[in-house]
C-alpha cells in the first residue's frame, strides 16, 4: 500500500479518545490543511492525496483513461478506499466518469 492511503475511518479514531477530543483534533487538522475530508467518515493526509493526484494525472495523460481496477492497483488499497478516492477526484473536477472508466476533465 502507499503511505497514507489506508487511514482509519473517523468512527474508529473517535472511539479511542474521550468525549469529543477526537472530533476536535480532526477539525483542527482539517482547518490547518494537513488532513483532507474525502467523504463523511473518511479523512486522508493531504500529502498522500496530492501525490496520488499527480500519479493519476500522469497516468491519464499517458493512457487517456483509467478503470477502477487500475486505480485500485495504483493506490495499493482495497475498494473501501479506492472508490471514495476516485469519487473525490470526480467531485474536485480532476476526473470525469465515462462509462466504467475515468478520464481527465478538460480545463
Amino acid at each position: 500500500t502507499k503511505n497514507g492511503l489506508q487511514p482509519p475511518y473517523f468512527q474508529e479514531i473517535k472511539e479511542k479518545f474521550p468525549g469529543n477530543t477526537g472530533a476536535e483534533v480532526l477539525e483542527v487538522m482539517v482547518k490547518e490543511g494537513g488532513i483532507l475530508k474525502v467523504k463523511e467518515d473518511l479523512y486522508f493526509h493531504l500529502e498522500a492525496v496530492d501525490a496520488l493526484k499527480s500519479e493519476l494525472i500522469a497516468f491519464l495523460k499517458n493512457n487517456g483513461e483509467i478503470t477502477t481496477p487500475q486505480f485500485k492497483e495504483m493506490t495499493g488499497t482495497s475498494r473501501k478506499y479506492t472508490i471514495p478516492l476516485i469519487e473525490y477526484f470526480d467531485r474536485t473536477q480532476i476526473t470525469v466518469r465515462v462509462g466504467d472508466t475515468r478520464v481527465l476533465r478538460k480545463k
